[in-house]
């Protein structure tokens, strides 16, 4: 990890840490303040184990053999907790001097927010995990210095060609660690348009859009991860023949069963990172999964309104498609302007 993800990596910490110190030494030594939120005789005893418990989670964080567990056991306590917060508000029991229903709920909702504060707090593991299924790649060829003018970070070549890529997909399981899949987002569409970037070396994803038909996977995206997703229609349906329609693209591909191993279809899929922005930082993401089984696909028919609206594609190099892929997501890093490599090309 560079100097800067170091550095905000240790504030954030540093962060969390007080808030459990603080919250565990208070339930040691003014217990009275947590009583009216428990509902059960052994008050006592409940605010001893969770001052005891935050103080050594305090303290984990900052042990390199601890500090994974600590975040995962963080975690699971902020979860368990949100109960508690939820019957606080329901019944509107004063906490902190604090009774207004408004102020109450607002501090319910913070908890999840906790939830994966803790988890970003992981040297490894992951945050997220999803399967993607029918899987289709479109590359096309674009002129490279006018991409380069888009795109806030440097392009990858590809022996010298700028390429953009149209995917759409269906993603299923979406889930949280130690929590089942998420209702209502047991099946989502998602068509997205993107280019290829180099950060500090290593090869990455940089999305001009990521359109999908859920309204609330869209908002769950933009706030909790940062990524540039927007509402829209989309239907995909496969049977012979891959189809996709959405009011700004439709497309009739046919998949075939032939394996591509090509070097183009390899450099184009094989990237295991991707690049945002949040309130103004550059956000690293790493993404884990298998190696692409890709199979070839031969483009009948497209009407593209989509790409149009970002940049104009030229030549088409080639598609394939993915039948399933099952992936999980690392918490995402903040990267320096500093830390990125400069780019000579242009």
């Amino acid at each position: 990890m560079e100097a800067g993800q170091k550095f905000h990596k240790m504030i954030s910490r540093f962060l969390l840490s007080l808030v459990l110190m603080v919250a565990g030494l208070l339930h040691i030594f003014s217990p009275e303040m947590f009583d009216p939120a428990i509902p059960f005789q052994m008050k006592h005893e409940i605010n001893l184990f969770a001052g005891i418990l935050e103080i050594l989670l305090s303290i984990g964080f900052w042990i390199p053999r601890l500090s994974d567990l600590s975040s995962k056991i963080c975690a699971l306590w902020f979860l368990a907790l949100i109960p508690v917060h939820i019957y606080v508000s329901y019944f509107k029991i004063p906490m902190f001097g604090v009774d207004q229903p408004v102020f109450l709920w607002a501090r319910t909702l913070m908890q999840p927010l906790l939830f994966f504060w803790a988890l970003s707090q992981q040297r490894s593991g992951w945050i997220i995990s999803q399967q993607w299924k029918n899987v289709l790649f479109l590359h096309y060829e674009v002129n490279p210095e006018e991409l380069q003018k888009l795109v806030p970070y440097p392009i990858d070549l590809y022996h010298g060609k700028g390429v953009v890529s149209i995917v759409p997909f269906v993603m299923k399981r979406i889930r949280f660690p130690f929590l089942p899949s998420v209702p209502g987002l047991s099946k989502l569409y998602e068509l997205n348009l993107r280019t290829y970037v180099r950060i500090n070396n290593k090869p990455a994803v940089y999305f001009f859009t990521l359109d999908s038909n859920h309204f609330f996977a869209v908002l769950i995206a933009r706030l909790g991860f940062s990524l540039p997703y927007r509402f829209r229609p989309i239907e995909i349906a496969i049977q012979n023949t891959y189809r996709l329609k959405s009011d700004e693209l439709t497309l009739e591909a046919k998949i075939e069963d032939e394996i591509i191993q090509d070097e183009f279809h390899q450099w184009a899929t094989e990237r295991y990172a991707l690049i945002t922005k949040r309130f103004g930082r550059d956000m690293w993401g790493v993404v884990e999964h298998e190696k692409w089984k890709l199979q070839s696909v031969k483009l009948k028919e497209i009407r593209d309104q989509f790409s149009p609206q970002f940049l104009k594609l030229n030549h088409f190099l080639g598609a394939s498609y993915a039948e399933t892929l099952d992936v999980r997501f690392r918490p995402f890093i903040c990267i320096t302007a500093h830390e990125r490599s400069i780019h000579d090309n242009f």
